[in-house]
């Protein structure tokens, strides 16, 4: 992957974290000490941020490094299923068992 493509979705991943604890570009940025400017930034995938910011989402915030840092969502929906295929096919009978009942809990229709 190149440099703005990751840029971009780690800064999608920032942007997430903000939303999904209900926070304007203004307050979180003020509590993790940076401008709204340079959120604005990272967030659109326009610069790095600093290990100090995001040491500060991972204190402030309660987030893992795996939260900030995670962009296999980029991969394309082959690789995806791929992936998917490969993991099934390594489980045992009961966990296949259980795995089909989580995907029919989540109203699943077959084709």
């Amino acid at each position: 992957m190149d440099e703005a493509k990751y840029r971009a979705a780690l800064g999608e991943n920032i942007r997430r974290i903000r939303k999904k604890k209900n926070l304007t570009q203004d307050t979180f940025s003020e509590k993790i000490g940076i401008e709204p400017s340079s959120l604005s930034n990272i967030e659109n995938g326009k610069s790095f941020p600093s290990t100090l910011t995001i040491i500060q989402i991972q204190q402030q915030f309660d987030v893992s490094p795996e939260e900030i840092f995670d962009i296999e969502y980029l991969n394309d929906i082959k690789t995806i299923e791929e992936d998917i295929y490969s993991a099934v096919d390594t489980l045992d009978t009961e966990k296949k068992r259980a795995l089909w009942r989580i995907i029919k809990a989540l109203d699943y229709q077959p084709r």
